[in-house]
């Protein structure tokens, strides 16, 4: 009797899983949602050819999807924004940052 190892399983099924990525769902598959959160959205972007080269060959160095590598583009980006910047302090921003964590009764004059 010749058995498969466990790579020559994996190999087939994902072989097979490859060949038929693009077949349509059955009419009856039903998506399951694993948590109370709302389904994700969808976003479509266009790109010059040279802008989507250029992605896709950040993606081949990554071992990434095309697409995969855009969402992390755009998560970066964002990731970015939420950090506060490292330039020059602005003193009247500071100032109001600490006048809303800083209980009135110390901001007082003595």
């Amino acid at each position: 009797m010749n058995e498969k190892s466990i790579e020559d399983l994996l190999t087939e099924v994902s072989q097979e899983s490859e060949a038929r990525r693009h077949d349509p769902l059955p009419d009856d598959a039903v998506g399951v949602r694993r948590d109370d959160k709302p389904a994700p959205r969808v976003l479509s972007v266009r790109l010059t050819a040279d802008q989507y080269d250029r992605l896709a060959a950040l993606a081949a160095g990554r071992d990434l999807p095309v697409s995969t590598m855009a969402r992390l583009a755009i998560l970066e980006t964002l990731d970015q924004q939420a950090r506060p910047a490292s330039g020059p302090i602005d003193l009247t921003t500071m100032t109001a940052a600490l006048r809303e964590v800083i209980r009135p009764e110390f901001l007082k004059a003595s």
